[in-house]
């Protein structure tokens, strides 16, 4: 009596491998399975295995796994296949599973086009055919993964994006998939982002700025674009600013209109462990799409985070002279310190070094008020600063913050509309009681985010409808007069300073001492 066999057809396809989809589409080759399997009295099929868009040469995909789960379990012991290339294009790992791994477990594999059946018994031919096709099929597949390669290499030379996702900021142009056109609404929040880390902001300070005002995340705003996109960095239901995010955008020279690509690649086709790629090697094209954020003020960022301005530890802003402030005897930076006295504050700056080892460098010191009063007054020998305030900059900022005010509505009204339809569908019986739990908990936490964001916007809308604010600049130093024409504060002993202006022009060199 001739044994039954279980049998899994397995089908897999992958432009990865260079797959004609109209010859080696699932329907086609569930079509063949099929029809094969019914002129087979001893086989009984029990599952269709679908690999849609998983490579030939990995191994790890799932359908196949969960196929060889049912095979070590007993339950399956035939594999159906349309050719060896849809079973495996990796001929070392192929040839192990027909050659080695299969008959050791009493598996019956059947390759159709192949003219391939384990239980014929063909002997020393297979032998030879076998790993001489399965070698064919790995062949292929590495031509098509250098052909692949250059063909990307090529495009990203030209300026194209290859990118599967557009970085925040930009979409991509529906014409021309390989070009990125700014995004308004997300590109608005880019350049907020830069001209609050000029203001002297922490990256741990706009991202709690940003998730106050409810705005969302790269990885939500993409959801909400309707994008497959995921990642495995989310901790809440909703995925929040971080500062690792923030830290990306303002390192990130898309914004200025350069393309960086391939910062990592994979050692070869059958390794698809990525690997960082070093900078030198990266391809650079220069005015690829349009920019959303200056090069002047870009290149004035990085500046800004080489200096290590770190905020104070209340999450706040930086002290204006954080960073550009130096120690002239040793070039060690100057740190910020507060001394009580009286119930007094006093706040002063110290040499890092003499303070990290009292052998090296000198006690100097200066006062922090002192020596920002003396930076201002060179500023001031030298700079006119405008008091007025600029109306069309006011009108910009209350057309952008309520654009994101109705936003937010809109966004709070449609959960409320989905929680009430949650509600409807928990008392017709459609949805379980522990679903109603969890989906209305999740409902009410993002209406409660969203009352938040519209208040606070709401507030700020208020603050600038009630006027302009008196400007001080000329009586306060500030972050964003330093980072606009200061390059460099030396501390001297005595209590004397020199700066260093960004432009150089008929003043020797910008440099100026001041007394205490």
């Amino acid at each position: 009596m001739k044994p039954m066999y279980y049998a899994d057809i397995y089908l897999r396809i992958s432009k990865e491998d260079g797959d004609k989809e109209e010859s080696e589409s699932i329907a086609n080759q569930k079509a063949m399975a099929l029809s094969y399997a019914d002129s087979l009295p001893d086989v009984h099929i029990h599952k269709i295995r679908i690999d849609d868009g998983c490579s030939g040469v990995d191994f790890n995909r799932p359908a196949f796994l969960q196929m060889m789960q049912d095979i070590h379990a007993g339950i399956v012991n035939c594999v159906i296949v349309k050719d060896f290339s849809r079973f495996g294009r990796n001929y070392i790992e192929t040839g192990r599973y027909i050659q080695v791994l299969f008959p050791n477990m009493g598996i019956r594999f059947i390759a159709i086009g192949d003219s391939y059946d384990s239980a014929e018994g063909q002997g020393h031919i297979n032998n030879i055919i076998v790993p001489f096709k399965n070698m064919v099929n790995d062949a292929y597949c590495a031509d098509i993964s250098a052909k692949v390669r250059s063909h990307l290499a090529i495009k990203r030379k030209k300026g194209d994006f290859i990118g599967a996702f557009a970085v925040y900021g930009y979409i991509k142009d529906s014409d021309n998939r390989n070009r990125l056109i700014v995004d308004d609404f997300a590109a608005d929040v880019v350049r907020d982002i830069y001209m609050w880390k000029l203001s002297g902001m922490s990256a741990i300070s706009i991202a709690n700025r940003l998730n106050e005002y409810g705005i969302l995340s790269p990885m939500e705003y993409k959801r909400f674009l309707g994008l497959r996109y995921s990642t495995s960095f989310k901790l809440n239901h909703t995925a929040k600013w971080q500062a690792k995010a923030v830290i990306r955008i303002l390192t990130n020279e898309v914004y200025a209109g350069t393309l960086e690509q391939g910062k990592r690649t994979t050692p070869s086709y059958k390794v698809h462990k990525l690997i960082n790629v070093p900078k030198e090697q990266w391809e650079r094209a220069e005015n690829a799409h349009e920019p959303i954020i200056d090069v002047g003020l870009f290149n004035t960022v990085q500046e800004l985070i080489e200096y290590d301005t770190r905020a104070l530890s209340s999450g706040g802003k930086a002290r204006p002279l954080s960073g550009v402030i130096i120690c002239a005897d040793c070039g060690a930076a100057m740190v910020h310190k507060t001394n009580t006295k009286n119930g007094k504050h006093y706040g002063y700056y110290v040499c890092s070094a003499h303070r990290a080892d009292k052998s090296f460098c000198s006690t100097h010191n200066i006062s922090s008020s002192a020596c920002e009063n003396a930076v201002l007054a060179a500023l001031k020998a030298f700079v006119v600063f405008d008091q007025k305030e600029d109306p069309a900059h006011n009108q910009r900022n209350e057309h952008k913050l309520a654009a994101r005010l109705a936003a937010k509505q809109e966004e709070k009204q449609r959960d409320s509309s989905y929680r009430t339809r949650l509600c409807e569908s928990y008392s017709d019986g459609i949805i379980s009681f522990d679903d109603f739990i969890s989906l209305a908990a999740d409902y009410d936490a993002k209406i409660i985010e969203a009352t938040a964001a519209i208040g606070v916007m709401e507030n700020e809308l208020h603050t600038i409808a009630a006027g302009p604010k008196k400007c001080h600049n000329q009586h306060e130093l500030s972050r964003e007069m330093v980072v606009a024409f200061v390059k460099r504060v030396d501390v001297h002993k005595g209590h004397k300073i020199s700066v260093l202006f960004r432009f150089c022009g008929d003043y020797a060199g910008g440099n100026l001492i001041s007394e205490k």
